[in-house]
């Protein structure tokens, strides 16, 4: 037995703006189309179904009650519909990467500008999470992840290893000497709950560290601590990697002699099978150039000289 055509898409979306919007302009302009476009798309709707789906009230327009109990069975499906198909729809010039906000805001967005300057045809959108996406299922082509580098069915390059070194704004380290304990007495320590284990890693490395903090402030992330330890609310640990600008400013002081080195970084990471794996290739080379001086230089200290220190596994 034959059966006819269920209703289209692109009408049912039309009728779902007309509905929201009550205005054939402002729901056309919304679909991109002339506003003969979506009214004739709505006529079909209608024809299709045999009932009257709108009507005008004045200057708008508005549901009939079929109209409404249409939608209403519709539900959230159009937005499903929408959802599944995007990753198809989304510009092929276009690389979606996943990072935490930190590295993003500290790190990756001050070297965007000169990667879209060498490749102008790409668009890079930047997504924060502290969750490890999932590439396989999620609308994302590469990451840049935090760890050891091991993740498994998906290719990581490290970009530099971790390092932790204390800092303070210019006047709160004005009297405070390199690794002295009695120096740092009095001085609140920030840490951020996103790496509450840092300090103790400090200490456990035997680096200075008083015996008794005057107090603690508590902040959620690692931007957060550095922007506290800017405004001269106490002492931070801070990858080498984010603190450049603000040392080479005057902003921040370094208080140790040369950084402790961990035993994790951040790894370039993308499916082996990604869609558009040429273009991750020129944004994954690019940040390991971007990243070398900090490879190269993992352990420079304040004085010039490199000198390897790691920390002992917790």
């Amino acid at each position: 037995m034959a059966t006819s055509a269920p209703p289209s898409v692109r009408a049912l979306s039309a009728l779902s703006l007309l509905a929201t919007f009550g205005s054939l302009r402002e729901a056309a302009d919304q679909l991109g189309v002339t506003r003969s476009a979506l009214s004739h798309r709505i006529a079909e709707l209608e024809n299709s179904l045999g009932v009257a789906l709108v009507r005008k009230v004045g200057r708008k327009l508005v549901l009939t009650e079929d109209g409404e109990r249409l939608l209403g069975s519709v539900g959230d499906a159009l937005e499903r519909i929408d959802a599944a198909v995007l990753p198809f729809k989304r510009n092929r010039g276009q690389i979606r990467l996943s990072t935490v906000a930190t590295f993003a805001s500290h790190w990756l967005i001050p070297r965007v500008a000169e990667f879209q300057a060498h490749h102008p045809q790409i668009e890079v959108v930047i997504s924060t999470t502290t969750r490890a996406v999932d590439l396989a299922s999620e609308d994302l082509d590469c990451a840049i992840r935090h760890g050891r580098g091991a993740w498994k069915g998906l290719a990581s390059t490290l970009l530099f290893e971790e390092t932790l070194m204390p800092i303070a704004a210019a006047p709160v380290a004005g009297g405070i000497g390199w690794n002295t304990r009695q120096g740092w007495q009095g001085i609140p320590l920030i840490r951020a709950r996103s790496r509450f284990m840092d300090w103790s890693r400090w200490q456990k490395a035997e680096r200075a560290f008083p015996d008794k903090p005057a107090k603690w402030l508590t902040v959620e992330t690692r931007a957060q601590a550095l922007d506290a330890a800017l405004a001269g609310a106490g002492i931070a640990l801070m990858d080498m990697a984010y603190i450049g600008p603000h040392v080479a400013e005057g902003r921040l002081k370094m208080l140790a002699e040369r950084p402790l080195q961990l035993p994790t970084g951040y790894y370039f990471v993308h499916s082996a099978d990604a869609r558009n794996l040429h273009l991750l290739t020129l944004l994954r080379d690019f940040a390991i150039e971007a990243a070398r001086p900090f490879r190269n230089r993992r352990s420079l200290g304040a004085s010039g000289d490199v000198a390897i220190v790691r920390v002992k596994e917790m």
